[in-house]
């Protein structure tokens, strides 16, 4: 998100309760005036049981005779499209005297309004808001919790303008909490916006909330606030969230915001960042549990750290943003997968988490890549770019899974970078000095996100060397050599267990009728007599393959038996005679070598140790 890098943002979140003196600004009319060149986007919400917000958006400046107005259909921290504007109901428009103006819809998500030069514009609509899910809006007699994308229309004339913010609260409610700057202390609902950018990355919480002890660094008050958050020993979690935030911070070397906020939605899913806010579902029940606790402040920390990791260290593409169509990028292995690597780190060196205990973690990350079948027909880049249709987490529309999840992959890439790098540089350089220096030389000298090809040379710049495998593995299905880049740090991983079904290694389905070996597991039985993909399996022991259920027909025979397997490769026919071997328990668990040298262990002690400055 294009930000100008010298503009301090304020990040505090509106904590106000107002007994017996609330200051409820009452709800504006079409004839209010707007200051000349703003936008004032008001929204009410007069009847929170109907699920519906009233939104009034007054814009002046605007020149010719129609004027188009769009809601967004995704919002900023989640890839993924939205219909925002099937929510729209009862829209109108009028002029600054409160003269009904023309308007069509001319697209799905846009309104066409004949301004007939209108000195300012009215529009009048209702948003349906229903939805507990993080990246939508939601309201009910509970609470409100607006994401503004999903409430705000927006013309590309008034896009990089100022807007004024006008929250019209329940009168049964006393709070607000965003990221927003308020106007002034006496109009506590009233806030400013840079831009739509800014609107866009603030979502608000609104009801009677609850607030966690603050916390404070270097000066900078970090807030926890919340619906219902529960019942759990607040100080506790919020001195170990104030650990984790040092350790983030400890990366770069610098805090960006001048406060931070934490909004606890409530009940629903997922998390989503902004550049100085995270928006949450969270119920505090059952924190008292220390591997609750820890699995809480670890999703915690991978939307902290993203406050770096994608909104101030980000590809090119993501930002300034086109919120009419999805903004593609091929590296959200990094934006994403590094986060979840960091995630980790960052409750290893606030002392939080065992130096086990993230083996652990990045075991079963390892695990859930190498057990999908999917790594072998999409690479972390096409999972990046394909998310918008995808989804995060891959997708499986029947038959063989053919996507994987940039999460995982990329986590993956972040440790063996990390560990390609202190290996190079004898424990010297890391992955934080790549964060630093996308930090600052994109982010606060060029004020802009880095290419593809950009990130790669800040790499290897740190190395010292090229780094083509790392990028091979990103770009390509190509196997990773795990035992290589685990050595560096003296790990290793454990031998898989013998289960009892014996394995061929060949990935077959069926296309058109035809039985196909869609993939081949390295150094497998099916490898090693040469089955390659695209083999078309015609006879399993002289018997027709489309009358087999070939798995289950490999799974029935023994370890070490041989079979005759008649394939179709384009015209030629061939036999191949694979020995099955065990069928493998791939658990993927890392452990230490018993006896590793001296650069090997202060490189392990470096990745989870808490970092010192320079």
């Amino acid at each position: 998100m294009k930000k100008t890098s010298g503009r301090l943002i304020l990040a505090v979140i509106l904590f106000f309760i107002l007994t017996g003196m609330r200051s409820v600004l009452p709800a504006t009319s079409g004839n209010e005036s707007t200051p000349a060149g703003k936008t004032v986007l008001t929204i009410s919400m007069d009847n929170p049981a109907s699920h519906c917000y009233q939104v009034t958006l007054s814009c002046q400046g605007l020149e010719g005779i129609s004027c188009d107005y769009k809601m967004p259909v995704w919002s900023p921290g989640y890839y993924g499209l939205f219909d925002f504007a099937g929510n729209v109901r009862a829209f109108r428009a009028e002029d600054g005297n409160g003269q009904e103006l023309k308007w069509e819809k001319t697209g799905s998500s846009t309104w066409r309004v004949i301004t007939d030069q209108a000195e300012s514009v009215i529009l009048h609509y209702e948003v349906l808001a229903t939805s507990q899910f993080v990246g939508q809006s939601y309201l009910g007699e509970d609470r409100g919790y607006v994401v503004p994308a999903s409430v705000c229309m927006y013309t590309d004339e008034l896009l990089h303008s100022p807007l004024i913010v006008k929250i019209n609260l329940n009168p049964a409610w006393t709070t607000i909490a965003t990221g927003l700057d308020p106007v002034s202390a006496d109009q506590p609902q009233t806030f400013l916006a840079a831009d739509f950018d800014e609107l866009y990355d603030s979502p608000i919480l609104m009801g009677n909330l609850e607030s966690l002890p603050p916390v404070e660094i270097e000066g900078i008050p970090h807030y926890f606030i919340g619906y219902k958050l529960g019942n759990f020993n607040h100080q506790q979690f919020m001195n170990e969230l104030k650990a984790v935030i040092e350790a983030g911070l400890s990366v770069i070397g610098e805090i960006p915001y001048r406060h931070y906020t934490f909004l606890g939605i409530g009940p629903g899913q997922g998390g989503i960042e902004h550049l100085d806010s995270a928006a949450v579902s969270f119920s505090g029940d059952g924190l008292d549990n220390k591997q609750r606790r820890i699995g809480t402040l670890a999703f915690l920390a991978h939307e902290y750290f993203h406050h770096f990791n994608v909104k101030r260290i980000r590809p090119l593409a993501l930002g300034p943003f086109d919120y009419s169509q999805p903004n593609l990028t091929n590296m959200l292995w990094v934006s994403e997968g590094f986060t979840v690597y960091y995630e980790y780190l960052l409750l290893s060196r606030a002392g939080l988490m065992t130096g086990e205990e993230f083996l652990e973690a990045m075991s079963k990350i390892i695990a859930s890549q190498e057990n999908n079948h999917g790594r072998f027909f999409q690479s972390a880049t096409e999972s990046s770019y394909n998310t918008w249709t995808q989804g995060p987490f891959g997708a499986r529309r029947g038959g063989l899974r053919k996507t994987i999840s940039y999460y995982d992959k990329g986590a993956i890439l972040g440790f063996l970078l990390d560990l390609n790098l202190r290996q190079v540089t004898r424990n010297r350089r890391s992955l934080d000095d790549v964060m630093k220096t996308l930090y600052f030389s994109f982010y606060k000298e060029k004020g802009r996100g880095f290419t593809d090809q950009e990130f790669r040379q800040v790499c290897e710049a740190v190395a010292g060397c090229p780094l083509p495998e790392i990028f091979e593995y990103a770009s390509t299905t190509r196997a990773i050599d795990y035992p290589k880049y685990l050595a560096y740090a003296g790990l290793e991983l454990e031998k898989p267990g013998e289960l009892s079904g014996a394995y061929l290694g060949a990935l077959v389905e069926n296309v058109d009728g035809r039985l196909v070996v869609a993939a081949v597991e390295p150094d497998s039985p099916a490898d090693r007599t040469g089955m390659i993909a695209g083999d078309e399996i015609k006879a399993v022991d002289g018997q027709q393959a489309k009358d087999l259920d070939f798995n289950q027909l490999i799974s029935s025979r023994q370890p070490g038996q041989r079979v005759k397997i008649s394939v179709l490769r384009g015209e030629k026919k061939l036999e191949i005679e694979p020995v099955l071997s065990h069928q493998l328990e791939k658990s993927f668990h890392l452990k230490p070598v018993s006896n590793p040298t001296r650069l090997q262990v202060e490189i392990l002690n470096g990745l989870t140790k808490k970092q010192l400055p320079d």
